[in-house]
C-alpha cells in the first residue's frame, strides 16, 4: 500500500510548509527523530552560513529524498543554513517551472547544490557518502 505523500508529486519550488501537512506526515517525523553525529555538527556550527545556500532538488515520490532530505532539514534548521526546496517529477524536470530546473543537470533526487556567494561549491547526489552532514562539512572546509 501507497504512503499518502507517494502519491503526490510536487513541482516547483515550495517551502517547508508543505512538507508539515498531513501528506507528508513520514517526512516530518524522519526530520524530527534525525540525530545528526554531534562532533560534526559542532564543526559544522563554526563555519559562517551567511554566503551559503544549498538548493534541494528533490522527488515527493522519491524514497531516496524521503530519506535524505528530512535529515538535511534536521541539519539546515539547526545551522541557521539558507536552503531551497524544489519539486521534481520522475523525469528529473519542473514543467511548471522550467527556470528552477534548467542548466542544473539533475539525473538523480535528491541533489543538494551548495553554493557560496551564488557559485556552486559541490553537490551531494542521492545518496551522501558518509551523512548528510560528514558530506556537508567536507564541501565546506
Amino acid at each position: 500500500m501507497l504512503a499518502q505523500s507517494d502519491s503526490i508529486i510536487v513541482t516547483g519550488k515550495f517551502s517547508t510548509d508543505l512538507l508539515q501537512s498531513e501528506w507528508f506526515q513520514q517526512w516530518n517525523s524522519s526530520s524530527a527523530n534525525y540525530q545528526p553525529d554531534a562532533a560534526t555538527m559542532e564543526q559544522l556550527a563554526a563555519i559562517p552560513t551567511a554566503e551559503l545556500q544549498v538548493i534541494v532538488y528533490l522527488g515527493t515520490w522519491c524514497d531516496d529524498s524521503k530519506l535524505h532530505v528530512p535529515a538535511f532539514l534536521n541539519i539546515a534548521n539547526k545551522m541557521e543554513l539558507d536552503f531551497v526546496l524544489i519539486g521534481v517529477n520522475r523525469e528529473k524536470e519542473c514543467p511548471f517551472e522550467k527556470k528552477e530546473c534548467k542548466n542544473w543537470d539533475i539525473q538523480n533526487v535528491p541533489t543538494f547544490v551548495v553554493k557560496r556567494n551564488d557559485v556552486e561549491i559541490g553537490r551531494i547526489i542521492e545518496t551522501p557518502a558518509q551523512s548528510i552532514e560528514k558530506d556537508l562539512l567536507k564541501l565546506l572546509k
